[in-house]
């Protein structure tokens, strides 16, 4: 059944080419033929319903308020942001460098033979891009390569906050983060909100897989110095069937133990761009729905996949997200359900979708409040203590937000949901680039925008 029509890019040769959405055994697969390479057929959703049921979460978008490139070429070939795009940027990366600690089989920064390491004066023009393009709060995330290798980090982390940006989270892998305190509460003093923290797994054999090389007891050992530090993280696990696929239920566990330190976890399935060691195949492929699964099917129920909703700041089918509070019997209490319909004030998704991250990337005595639309008044309600009001507060310092997004890679990218992409790369030649567009590679490593766009820094 089609259900349809859009243009994706040939695995092969990066050309825009046509493609279709069609159902088949109750599952999406994205089908396209390039003349020259032949055709290709993708999984990109399992579970017909709820692909039709998250249209319903759909909205209006605002588009960027200033166009940096010219619409020449036509879709993804004028990345800028170009006239076509549709929505506003909610996070904006800055790659700070392409060298890392680690030499992960899996990486879409792989860095080849080239080095990006940009001076102070490239990355003070990277910022000034983004106050002079995207609208408040301006939410940054440093990340790499492993920005961590940086000795003047905090100084790059210091300089953009004294610029003007509001919020700054760092992508890192935490190894540095766990060996040296110092450096962990520099950053901190500097100005890092938040930690991207990435965390894909509890067992050593995992990391031995994934980064040949077990790093479990560092990464325990930089959570400690968080806590310490009053470092806000988002554990951010790659999720592989046959690596860890069966930990995503520990991971939530975990996840909640570490709470107020953790006040998130974003589960990234695994996407085929940069470096990764075989080719992609259906059965091999999760989707977004096989991970909101596994979180019910993991937890007993204790989230379930109705807990989820799309931010409906990207396309809908991007990503899913719930809010809950962790009770003091240690169990999640879900705040956000997808059976109520959606909200209908749809004037601005990219500032709400801009305040929610903010407030996430808070430490949590800042509290979430705001975000749920509780307020802080005690006079809300006429509740004794010991009740709601226990409960409120509660909530503004132990809550878990669990979310999930899928990138797209070359095989099951899809033209229309990259222009509503509201996380965007800063470039050194001042662009702001949709994120998957910057990091897709053909089928033999070939990049479409990431080492064109750093080797001219």
């Amino acid at each position: 059944m089609l259900i349809g029509k859009t243009e994706s890019l040939c695995p092969v040769c990066l050309k825009r080419i046509p493609a279709q959405k069609v159902a088949e055994n109750n599952n999406v697969f994205l089908e396209k033929s390039c003349p020259d390479h032949g055709s290709f057929k993708t999984i990109i959703w399992r579970g017909l319903t709820s692909y039709l049921d998250s249209l319903r979460f759909d909205v209006k978008r605002k588009k960027p308020d200033h166009v940096i490139t010219d619409s020449k070429n036509g879709c993804p070939n004028d990345c800028g942001l170009c006239p076509v795009h549709k929505q506003r940027t909610c996070v904006a990366v800055l790659e700070v460098t392409n060298r890392c600690n680690l030499n992960c089989p899996y990486c879409f920064a792989s860095a080849k033979s080239y080095d990006y390491h940009p001076d102070l004066q490239t990355i003070k023009e990277m910022y000034d891009t983004l106050l002079q393009n995207c609208p408040k709060p301006i939410c940054v995330q440093i990340s790499g390569g492993e920005p961590t290798v940086r000795d003047d980090l905090p100084e790059i982390v210091a300089m953009g906050k004294e610029m003007g940006i509001d919020y700054i989270e760092l992508n890192t892998n935490a190894i540095r983060l766990g060996k040296d305190f110092d450096y962990s509460r520099e950053l901190k003093e500097k100005g890092v909100d938040a930690l991207y923290f990435s965390f894909d797994g509890l067992t050593k054999d995992v990391y031995e897989k994934r980064c040949g090389i077990d790093l479990l007891d560092v990464k325990l050992k930089a959570l400690e110095n968080c806590s310490k530090l009053e470092i806000g993280v988002v554990l951010v696990p790659v999720i592989e069937k046959g690596i860890n696929y069966h930990q995503i239920g520990d991971i939530i566990r975990f996840a909640k133990k570490w709470v107020p330190t953790v006040n998130g976890v974003h589960f990234q399935p695994l996407s085929y761009f940069g470096r990764y060691p075989s080719m992609p195949n259906n059965e091999a492929r999760l989707t977004m729905p096989d991970i909101l699964k596994a979180i019910e099917t993991q937890t007993e129920g204790e989230i379930r996949v109705e807990n989820f909703t799309p931010t409906s700041c990207s396309n809908v089918h991007c990503d899913a997200r719930s809010y809950s509070v962790v009770l003091e019997n240690g169990k999640l209490m879900p705040l956000t359900s997808n059976i109520s319909c959606p909200s209908c004030n749809i004037e601005d998704i990219s500032k709400k979708t801009r305040d929610a991250i903010k407030d996430l990337w808070k430490f949590p005595e800042e509290s979430i409040m705001e975000q749920l639309g509780l307020g802080d008044d005690s006079s809300l309600c006429g509740c004794e203590p010991g009740t709601w009001m226990d409960l409120i507060e509660r909530m503004s310092k132990n809550y878990l937000t669990i979310s999930t997004m899928a990138f797209q890679d070359v095989w099951n990218v899809e033209l229309e949901r990259v222009q509503e992409c509201c996380i965007h790369v800063v470039t050194p030649d001042k662009r702001l680039i949709p994120f998957c567009l910057f990091n897709i590679t053909s089928a033999d490593g070939k990049s479409l925008y990431r080492e064109k766009a750093l080797l001219e820094a």
